[in-house]
């Protein structure tokens, strides 16, 4: 097991980010791997850099934990355990991996935000998907093009033989259908087409 799963095993932090201290006494057996060393960087991984890290020094002992979430790496209010799932994915258009050393970002599906989706209590895993950065940046352009103007992303643009796979180009209430929705389900739908 990674140290990253390990460190959130261990640590256990709750949706907030935060978990309790850890001492260095209980880095022992199968989570060995993360007793501090000269240096220890294991806190500082991709896995775990959307958490705030402390330090303690209590009667000659070390205790850690993390303390909330870095308000840049859980954007919009997603919950640790589903950013963690949904950026070790492949992205859903390229299909590269953060572990292979891209960044992966983790993206809302409906590009409005709606209220249960950034509702921590309501959140499920399937909100989110996993897209390269960069493409990331260009559904975000697309997304706010379509709110200015009413019109969604029209999928031809990108070579497909139709806008959409449900609904109309021109928005109404709903993202579901759009291209940058869920690539993947859009891509399985046009053989029904």
């Amino acid at each position: 097991m990674d140290r990253t799963k390990l460190a959130l095993e261990l640590f256990n932090p709750d949706k907030n980010g935060i978990s309790r201290w850890v001492g260095k006494h209980e880095c022992v057996g199968k989570f060995a791997s993360l007793y501090p060393t000269n240096g220890n960087v294991w806190y500082r991984n991709k896995g775990l850099n959307h958490l705030i890290y402390e330090k303690k020094e209590e009667d000659g002992k070390i205790f850690w934990r993390f303390n909330g979430l870095k308000k840049n790496e859980s954007p919009k209010n997603i919950r640790p355990e589903i950013w963690e799932k949904v950026r070790n994915k492949p992205c859903v258009i390229t299909g590269l991996q953060l572990k292979s050393g891209h960044k992966i970002e983790v993206d809302h599906k409906d590009g409005r935000y709606p209220t249960e989706v950034g509702n921590l209590e309501t959140q499920v895993e399937d909100f989110f998907q996993p897209l390269l950065d960069s493409l990331n940046k260009q559904k975000r352009s697309d997304c706010v093009k379509c709110e200015k103007t009413g019109i969604r992303y029209d999928a031809r643009e990108r070579g497909f033989s139709v806008p959409v796979v449900s609904n109309q180009l021109k928005y109404e209430g709903s993202c579901v259908g759009c291209f940058w929705y869920d690539p993947l389900d859009f891509v399985s739908k046009l053989s029904l087409i």
